[in-house]
C-alpha cells in the first residue's frame, strides 16, 4: 500500500523493494534454486523480523540465498554484469532480481486509487505517484501501444505524452523532455518516443529533432543515411587540380580514407538510435568535412618552378619552396588518423564492454573504468584537434611574416620618392630590393607577390577568404627581360594599402581563442575521467568496509 497516492507526492518507488520470494517450482527454476525453503523459514519468524527482512536490499537477499554448493559462491561479484571479473552467465542473478522485485503497479491497491483515476486530466496524471501512473498505463493501454509509445493523456491541445522505461519501473513525461535528456534514453526508449504523437507534433519540431510529424523512424533514418552518404561521395569525388601525378593521386586517395571512414562510422551508427538531431548531425559531419577540405587545400598546391632565371620563375606560394605547407599536411593527416583510431577504440569498448586483446579475448571493464576510459578518449581527441589548430596558427604566422617582409620592401621603395606636387607623377622607382637567387627568402617573397610568378591562394588565404595582392614588379615571362618595372608613388602606395588590408584579415586571435577553448574542454574531459576513477575507488573502499 502506498501512502499519499493521488496527493501529488514526489516520493519515488524504491527499486530495491522486495516481495517475499515465491516458493513454487517456477520461482525455484528462475532463481537457480536460490531461496529454497525461504517461506518455511519466514513462517517461523516473528512479524517484526519478517517486516525487517522485506526492507533488505536485493543484493543482500541474493547473497543470503546463494547456495554454498554454487561454484560462484565464493565470488558472487561474477553475477553482476559490467564488473571487471564478470565471466559467467548473469541470467541467474537477473532471474532472481525479477523474482523478488515488486512491479510498482502491483503495489497500488484499488482503495488507494485517486478519485480522478478513471478520467484524469494531464495535470492530474502528472501529479500522481509514479506507481499510480504505471498502473494507469497498464489498465488503460494495450502492451502493444505502450511498447510503441502511443500513450497520450488528455485530448486536443491539452495533452501530455508518456513513455514507460525499459525496466517498466518509471514513466517519462514527454512534454518535459529536453534534448540532453532525450539522448540519455536507451535506444528502445528513443524508439518508443519516436512513436509518441505528442513528441512528433510538439517536442520534435520545437527541438528540431527527427522523426517529427509527417515522417516516421524508418524515413528519418533513410534521410540521415542519404545525407551522410552524400558527404562520403563528395569526398571521394574531390579531385586534384594542381597535382595530377599518378603517385600524388594515389597518396591523396589513401590519405582521404581517414575522413571517409569517420563518416562511414557515423552512418553505421544511425540504426543504434531512435531520435536524431539534424543540427548536431550537420555539425559533426561538417567538422569532418571542413578538416578534409583543409587537408585537400594543403595537398593540392602548385610546386614552384625556378627555371634557373627570375624572369621564368613561377608558381610561388611560399618563400620556403612549400616545405611549411607539406609539414602542415603531414600534421593534419597524422592527427586525423589519431582521431579515427580513438573513435574506433571507443566504439569497440562500448560494443564489447571492454578491451579486445591481441589474441581476440576481451578484458572486461567495470562501468567506472569504462566511463573513465571513454572520457580519456575524448581528452585525447581534443588534444589532436588542438595540435591541428596549433599547426594552423603556425602556418598563419609564417604567411604573415611573408606579408610583413613584402611590406618592408615596399616601404623602402616609397622612401626613395622625393618630388611633390605637380612633379610627383613624373618620378618613378622600381622595387628597392636586390633580387638574387629565387631560393633566398626576400627574393622568394617578392615572387610570391609578383603578378606573373605568384601562385594563389596559400591554404591559409583560402581558409580566411583572402585574395593575395599582387603587382607587376618584374618584366618577366617568356618574352620578358627580367628587369624590374618602375612605378609612381601612388601606384606603390596603392599596393602597400592592399598589403595592409590583407594583413588585417590574417588575424590569429580567432584561432588563439579556439585553442584556449579546446584546452579547457580537454582539461574538463581529463578531470571527469580522473574524478570517475576516484569516486569508483572511494565506493569500493566503502563496500569493502561494509563486508569487513
Amino acid at each position: 500500500m502506498i501512502n499519499g497516492v493521488g496527493s501529488g507526492s514526489s516520493t519515488t518507488v524504491d527499486p530495491d523493494t522486495l516481495a517475499p520470494p515465491k516458493d513454487d517450482d517456477t520461482a525455484k527454476a528462475t532463481s537457480g534454486g536460490a531461496g529454497d525453503g525461504a517461506q518455511e523459514r519466514a513462517a517461523g519468524q516473528g512479524p517484526a523480523l519478517q517486516a525487517a527482512e522485506t526492507q533488505t536490499s536485493v543484493w543482500d537477499s541474493f547473497l543470503s540465498n546463494l547456495p554454498e554448493a554454487d561454484p560462484d559462491f565464493e565470488n558472487p561479484l561474477l553475477f553482476i554484469p559490467g564488473t571487471r571479473d564478470y565471466a559467467t552467465d548473469p541470467s541467474k542473478y537477473n532471474a532472481y532480481v525479477a523474482s523478488v522485485l515488486v512491479d510498482p503497479a502491483d503495489t497500488v491497491a484499488d482503495e488507494d486509487l485517486p478519485a480522478n483515476y478513471s478520467s484524469p486530466s494531464p495535470q492530474q496524471f502528472v501529479s500522481w505517484h509514479p506507481a499510480v501512473q504505471l498502473r494507469y498505463l497498464r489498465d488503460n493501454f494495450s502492451d502493444a501501444d505502450i511498447q510503441a509509445g502511443r500513450t497520450v493523456i488528455g485530448s486536443g491541445s491539452n495533452q501530455v505524452g508518456v513513455i514507460r522505461s525499459d525496466d517498466k519501473r518509471s514513466v517519462t513525461i514527454v512534454n518535459e523532455l529536453t534534448k540532453s535528456r532525450i539522448f540519455q534514453l536507451s535506444k528502445t526508449e528513443q524508439e518508443r518516443l519516436a512513436g509518441n504523437p505528442v513528441f512528433l507534433n510538439k517536442i520534435a519540431p520545437l527541438l528540431d529533432l527527427l522523426p517529427q510529424n509527417g515522417t516516421d523512424l524508418a524515413a528519418s533514418r533513410a534521410e540521415i543515411t542519404i545525407q551522410i552518404s552524400k558527404e562520403i561521395n563528395d569526398i571521394k569525388s574531390k579531385t586534384l587540380e594542381n597535382r595530377a601525378d599518378d603517385e600524388d593521386v594515389r597518396k591523396f586517395k589513401a590519405d582521404r580514407k581517414v575522413y571517409e571512414d569517420q563518416l562511414i562510422m557515423l552512418r553505421d551508427n544511425v540504426p543504434n538510435a531512435g531520435i536524431y538531431s539534424r543540427s548536431d548531425l550537420a555539425t559533426e559531419m561538417q567538422e569532418i568535412v571542413k578538416r578534409f577540405e583543409r587537408a585537400h587545400a594543403y595537398f593540392d598546391v602548385k610546386t614552384p618552378n625556378r627555371h634557373g632565371t627570375l624572369k621564368l620563375a613561377d608558381d610561388f606560394v611560399t618563400p620556403d619552396n612549400n616545405k611549411s605547407i607539406k609539414r602542415g599536411y603531414a600534421v593534419f593527416i597524422k592527427q586525423e588518423q589519431r582521431i579515427l583510431a580513438l573513435k574506433q577504440a571507443e566504439q569497440q569498448m562500448l560494443s564489447a564492454g571492454g578491451i579486445t586483446n591481441s589474441d581476440g579475448t576481451i578484458s572486461r571493464l567495470d562501468l567506472p573504468t569504462l566511463v573513465a576510459l571513454i572520457q580519456n578518449q575524448a581528452s585525447l581527441k581534443q588534444q589532436a584537434i588542438i595540435t591541428m589548430r596549433t599547426e594552423q596558427l603556425t602556418q598563419l604566422n609564417q604567411l604573415s611574416q611573408a606579408y610583413a617582409e613584402m611590406q618592408r620592401i615596399v616601404n623602402e621603395t616609397l622612401k626613395k620618392f622625393e618630388k611633390t606636387g605637380k612633379d610627383a607623377d613624373q618620378e618613378t622607382w622600381d622595387l628597392q630590393q636586390s633580387l638574387g637567387l629565387s631560393s633566398s627568402y626576400s627574393t622568394a617573397v617578392v615572387l610570391m607577390f609578383e603578378d606573373w610568378a605568384a601562385a594563389r591562394p596559400h591554404p591559409v588565404e583560402k581558409e580566411f577568404s583572402i585574395t593575395r595582392p599582387s603587382h607587376d614588379i618584374l618584366n618577366n615571362g617568356p618574352f620578358g627581360s627580367g628587369s624590374l618595372n618602375k612605378f609612381k608613388r601612388t601606384q606603390w602606395e596603392r599596393f602597400s594599402t592592399q598589403l595592409s588590408d590583407a594583413v588585417t584579415l590574417l588575424n590569429p586571435q580567432l584561432l588563439t581563442n579556439d585553442i584556449n577553448q579546446d584546452n579547457r574542454e580537454q582539461n574538463r574531459s581529463f578531470e571527469q575521467a580522473t574524478g570517475t576513477v576516484r569516486r569508483s575507488f572511494d565506493l569500493n573502499i566503502q563496500i569493502a568496509r561494509g563486508f569487513s
